[in-house]
C-alpha cells in the first residue's frame, strides 16, 4: 500500500470517529478552541445533549454511556488515543486541521485585520488630499483591488504606499512615464503594465487625469491615453499636438518648418518629441485653443494663410499639448480657450487650469446660451442631453449651472461660424 493509499484510509476512519453528526458539536468546540488558544487540552463539556450525542462522546472515551444529559469528552485522551490506536498517529490538532482546514488563530486574524487596515488608512492619504478621488479610493477598497494583485497585507500596503507616491508626484507635464518611474521609485520598470503596481496606478492617473475615452480599460490605448491625462507618455512619439498658424523662424529644424506652412495656411502635427528637442520658434501674442480638430481644418479651409495660431486639445490635453502651450504661455502669449459645452468640456478646461493660465473663448455662460439657440435653429445640430459626471466652471460658475438647468450639451462644431468669426478678426 502506497503513503497516499495508507493517508487515505486513515482518513476515512478519522472521519467515521469524529466528522459525523453527533460528534459534530465536538469538532466545533474543538475547532473554535484550536483557534482561540493554539491547543487542544483539558475536557469538552455538551450539557444538553442527545442520547446518540452522549453514545458518540463514551466511545470515544472507551467507557460505557453514563447516566444524565451531558456528554464529556477529555482532549488529552482523545489525542492519546489517536496516535495509540494509529486512527491518525500525529495526534489531534492534526486530526482537527485535516477535518476543517488550516487554524488561524485569534491574534493573527487581529493582526491581519489591523494589517489591512493600514492599507486602507494609507490609500485614504490620496482621497485627504485630493476629495475628486474619493469614488475612486472607495472603488479600490470597495473591490479589494490592491488585495487581489499583492496577495498579502504588507505587501497591498507597500503598494498603497507607492500610489500615495505616484498621487503626490502628478501631473508631471512632458515626463516619461519610465522617467518618472525612475525618479520616483529607482526602477524604470516600476509602472510597466506587468508590474504589480503599474495597472492600479493608470488607473489613479485616469481618475486623477479624469480621463474620458472609448478605449478598453486597460488596453494599450487606455493606459496612453491614462499617463497622458497626467502630462506623462509613454514615448515622446505617441503624444502629439495639432496646430496651425504657429510662425515659426529660423531657429530650428521645426521652428523652420512651421515657418514653411504658415504662409499657405497649412496644418501640422507635431511630437513631444520635437517640442522637447527642438522648440517652435517665435512665441506670438495671442493662441487660440479649441478642443476639435474639425475647428482647425475649417479655419485650414477658410482663412488659410491669414489663420493666427491655433492648438487643438483632440479632447483631454496630452503632454505634447501641455508641452505646447506652456512654451507658448512662458513665452508671453495669451491663450483663448474654447470647448464643447459638455461635462466633459468643463472638464478638459479644468484640466487645463491646473497647468497653464488661459481665458475663455465663447466658453461661459452668455456663450453657451447663444450655442443653445443657434442649436435650435439648426436641425442637423439639434442639442443632445448632457451625459458623463457634472463639474464646476471655475472661470465662470453660472456656466455649470446653466448647463445643469437645461441639461443640453452643445458639441464646439455649432458654434463654427462664430468662432471662425473671432479667428477672422484676430487676423487683421
Amino acid at each position: 500500500m502506497t503513503n497516499e493509499e495508507s493517508t487515505q484510509g486513515d482518513m476515512g476512519r478519522l472521519r467515521r470517529l469524529l466528522d459525523t453528526p453527533d460528534t459534530a458539536w465536538l469538532l466545533a468546540r474543538m475547532r473554535t478552541r484550536l483557534e482561540n488558544s493554539g491547543e487542544l487540552k483539558g475536557w469538552l463539556v455538551r450539557p444538553a445533549a442527545t442520547s446518540a450525542e452522549r453514545v458518540a462522546a463514551s466511545r470515544l472515551a472507551g467507557h460505557a454511556v453514563r447516566a444524565g444529559q451531558s456528554a464529556s469528552v477529555s482532549l488529552d485522551e482523545l489525542d492519546e488515543m489517536l496516535r495509540r490506536t494509529g486512527v491518525w498517529p500525529q495526534g489531534l490538532v492534526s486530526a482537527v486541521v485535516a477535518l476543517t482546514g488550516a487554524v488561524v488563530s485569534r491574534q493573527d486574524r487581529s493582526a491581519e485585520r489591523d494589517a489591512w487596515l493600514r492599507v486602507t488608512d494609507t490609500l485614504r492619504q490620496i482621497s485627504a488630499q485630493r476629495p475628486p478621488l474619493l469614488a475612486w479610493v472607495d472603488g479600490v477598497i470597495r473591490t479589494g483591488a490592491l488585495k487581489r494583485v499583492a496577495g498579502s497585507a504588507p505587501a497591498a500596503l507597500r503598494l498603497a504606499e507607492q500610489l500615495v507616491t505616484v498621487a503626490n508626484a502628478l501631473p508631471s507635464p512632458g515626463e516619461s512615464v519610465a522617467a518618472f518611474a525612475t525618479r520616483l521609485f529607482a526602477n524604470p520598470n516600476a509602472l510597466d503594465p506587468q508590474a504589480p503596481l503599474g495597472t492600479i496606478a493608470a488607473r489613479l492617473a485616469a481618475a486623477q487625469g479624469a480621463l474620458h475615452t472609448d478605449a478598453v480599460q486597460d488596453s494599450a490605448r487606455w493606459r496612453r491615453e491614462a499617463w497622458q491625462s497626467v502630462g506623462l507618455v509613454v514615448d515622446e512619439l505617441s503624444s502629439t499636438v495639432l496646430v496651425i498658424g504657429l510662425p515659426g523662424d529660423d531657429s530650428g529644424p521645426t521652428a523652420r518648418a512651421l515657418a514653411a506652412l504658415h504662409p499657405v495656411g497649412q496644418p501640422t502635427i507635431l511630437t513631444l518629441r520635437q517640442l522637447n528637442t527642438d522648440g517652435v520658434g517665435m512665441t506670438p501674442p495671442h493662441v487660440f485653443v479649441c478642443e476639435n480638430a474639425a475647428v482647425v481644418a475649417a479655419a485650414a479651409d477658410r482663412l488659410g494663410a491669414t489663420c493666427p495660431p491655433v492648438v487643438c486639445t483632440a479632447g483631454q490635453p496630452g503632454a505634447a499639448v501641455i508641452a505646447l502651450l506652456e512654451m507658448l504661455s512662458a513665452g508671453g502669449a495669451v491663450l483663448h480657450y474654447h470647448g464643447d459645452f459638455d461635462w466633459d468640456g468643463l472638464a478638459t478646461a479644468r484640466a487645463f487650469t491646473r497647468r497653464v493660465a488661459w481665458v475663455p473663448w465663447r466658453f461661459d455662460s452668455d456663450a453657451y446660451g447663444d450655442a443653445l439657440a443657434l442649436s435650435a435653429q439648426t436641425p442637423s445640430a439639434q442639442s443632445a442631453p448632457l451625459a458623463g459626471v457634472p463639474g464646476e466652471s471655475p472661470w465662470d460658475r453660472t456656466l455649470a449651472t446653466a448647463m445643469g438647468v437645461s441639461g443640453l450639451k452643445v458639441e464646439e462644431e455649432v458654434v463654427l461660424d462664430l468662432l471662425l468669426g473671432d479667428l477672422a478678426a484676430a487676423a487683421k
